[in-house]
């Protein structure tokens, strides 16, 4: 297993802000409230991006998405999670981090 995580900052940078786009409020914020229309967007961008990097997708009953990538090594999983939606002022890295 690698000791080393990369990550690249800009494309980061890059979907934070496009994220932060969908449900995005004058004068700053964001509110993308849970199962609204800017949800469901957020929901799709994600999930292309997901699909970009080749993950198998599923999407549960309210709308949870769940990307799957198989591991190159026998070992234990790793998995991580956060939220798309927001609170009704939410900042731009609500739920994105």
């Amino acid at each position: 297993m690698s000791d080393n995580l990369r990550i690249n900052t800009q494309r980061l940078l890059d979907r934070i802000q496009a994220l932060g786009k969908i449900g995005a409020l004058e004068g700053g914020g964001v509110c993308r409230l849970a199962l609204s229309d800017d949800d469901k967007a957020g929901r799709d961008l994600v999930i292309r991006w997901m699909r970009e990097l080749g993950l198998s997708i599923s999407i549960d009953g309210i709308g949870n998405v769940i990307g799957l990538r198989p591991g190159q090594e026998d070992g234990a999983p790793v998995m991580t999670g956060s939220h798309i939606d927001t609170v009704r002022t939410g900042g731009l890295y609500d739920g994105n981090l």
